[in-house]
C-alpha cells in the first residue's frame, strides 16, 4: 500500500507560485507516503474523520482520502494553494472525499479522529507550535513533521496539553529550490514525524 500511495501522491505538482511569507514548501511525496501509512497501521485513518492543517498542495489530505478516510477536512488560509488542492483531488478523483476550507489556523473548528500536517517551519515560525496547539485541541491523534531542532520545545509543549508524545521517528529530506534565492539543487534537511495521542485522564 505505501508503495501505491508514494506512486499516486508523487502525481501532485509542487506549488505553482509558493509564498515565501507562508513558508510554503511542499511535502515530498515519499515522505506523504510514509506518515499516511503509519497513520494507517496504527487504524487511525480509515473509515475515521481526518484534519489536514495547512494543507498546501493538498498532499497529506489525498494520501488520508486515498487511503480510506470517510471524510478529510483540508485546511488552508492561502487561496491560490487551496484552489490548487483542489484540482490536485480532482485530478486523482478524491474530491469527493475532501472538504477544502480558507481559515487562518485559529479559526479552525470541529472534532476529529485524526489530524495530519506538515506546518510552517523555520526560524521565523516559533516551529509551528500554533498548529500543533489546534490540533491537540480538536482530534484524538496527531501525525505532525517539525524540523529536528524543534523535537523538544514541541515535546515540552505538547507535554503541557492535553495530549503526550507517542513516538518520534527521525527523516531526512531533500528540498527541491522553490524560490529565486536557492541556489542549490537540493537541500538535505532533517526532520521528525512526531506522533501524539489525547490523555485519558478517567
Amino acid at each position: 500500500m505505501k508503495n501505491q500511495l508514494k506512486k499516486e501522491l508523487s502525481k501532485i505538482p509542487d506549488f505553482k507560485e509558493p509564498r515565501i511569507s507562508l513558508e510554503q514548501y511542499m511535502t515530498p511525496p515519499a515522505l506523504a507516503a510514509d506518515m499516511v501509512f503509519t497513520a494507517y497501521m496504527q487504524n487511525d485513518i480509515k473509515g475515521l474523520k481526518v484534519a489536514d492543517l495547512g494543507t498546501g498542495t493538498g498532499i497529506l489530505a489525498i494520501g488520508a482520502a486515498l487511503a480510506g478516510a470517510e471524510n478529510v477536512k483540508a485546511f488552508e488560509k492561502d487561496e491560490e494553494a487551496l484552489s490548487q488542492a483542489r484540482e490536485n483531488a480532482e485530478d486523482l478523483g478524491v474530491e469527493e472525499f475532501i472538504d477544502f476550507i480558507e481559515c487562518d489556523v485559529e479559526e479552525v473548528e470541529g472534532d476529529f479522529d485524526t489530524v495530519l500536517m506538515n506546518p510552517p517551519f523555520s526560524v521565523h515560525s516559533d516551529v509551528g507550535l500554533d498548529f500543533w496547539g489546534k490540533a491537540c485541541e480538536i482530534s484524538e491523534k496527531v501525525y505532525g513533521i517539525s524540523p529536528r531542532g524543534a523535537r523538544e520545545p514541541i515535546k515540552d509543549f505538547v507535554g503541557n496539553s492535553n495530549h503526550e508524545i507517542l513516538g518520534v521517528e527521525a527523516y531526512s529530506i531533500g528540498l527541491p529550490p522553490s524560490y529565486g534565492f536557492h541556489t542549490e539543487e537540493s537541500r538535505e534537511t532533517s526532520v521528525d514525524l512526531i506522533v501524539t495521542g489525547k490523555v485519558n485522564k478517567e
